[in-house]
């Protein structure tokens, strides 16, 4: 099986933006766990985990084929993957094509997460679950509870129209509960509790090295820089 042939929204410009924060943290940080909320065909967790280091664990969670009928499922989702065959089996066999084994699958709604990973303990989280208001706001306080010092939060259509509330969630922990953007792409937003500078020094060096995607000069959001990722041209 190739990468492209998973199904998923995964763009090369996340694709590269992922592994860089990812070699980054594994070149300068200890080891830690890795999350990801909301998992879909396993494209975006493949990726991950070929930067999953010996030692750490990589959590994932989803309702796999229970959104049709789990309560806590956001409806319009619920709509979408009545037509994706959405199962865990297909994930699993996703994962396995290119890795030896499975991250720990946890399957269930992303508010019980908590229960499944320890406070302090996660380097990562990438939040691609439900996008109501309700539910993101839900998994970004999971997001800052599991998160070490310095851990990143990647968040998921940010920006889509058809996803309001997403952002509207993800804009309120910026303003108002001390989550630090550190770049943005037209996709997905990388953010941290900590200090974004040395992820967006790392970022701003892999794109000038790649030859094909760019950062724009930083933006302010109050009193923070926020760098713009994208392919040139």
């Amino acid at each position: 099986m190739d990468f492209n042939d998973i199904p998923g929204w995964f763009m090369p410009i996340d694709q590269a933006a992922f592994a860089w924060v990812l070699d980054y943290q594994n070149r300068s940080q200890t080891e830690g766990g890795v999350v990801e909320l909301g998992v879909f065909k396993g494209k975006s967790a493949v990726l991950i985990g070929k930067h999953v280091r010996a030692g750490e664990v990589f959590t994932v969670c989803d309702l796999f084929d229970d959104i049709e009928t789990d309560a806590a499922a956001d409806p319009k989702e619920q709509r979408f993957f009545r037509t994706q065959s959405l199962t865990q089996a297909e994930f699993e066999r996703n994962y396995l094509a290119f890795h030896r084994e499975l991250p720990r699958v946890v399957k269930g709604p992303t508010g019980t997460i908590t229960r499944h990973v320890a406070p302090g303990s996660a380097r990562f989280v990438h939040i691609d679950a439900g996008h109501t208001y309700a539910l993101v706001r839900e998994d970004t306080a999971s997001a800052k509870v599991m998160l070490r010092e310095n851990g990143v939060v990647v968040f998921d259509d940010y920006r889509k129209a058809g996803a309001l509330g997403c952002g509207a969630a993800v804009w309120e922990a910026i303003l108002n509960e001390g989550l630090k953007p550190i770049a943005n792409t037209d996709f997905k937003l990388y953010a941290t509790w900590g200090d974004p500078a040395p992820y967006q020094a790392e970022i701003a060096a892999k794109a000038a090295e790649s030859g094909w995607c760019v950062t724009e000069s930083a933006v302010m959001v109050r009193d923070m820089p926020v760098i713009y990722l994208h392919r040139k041209g």
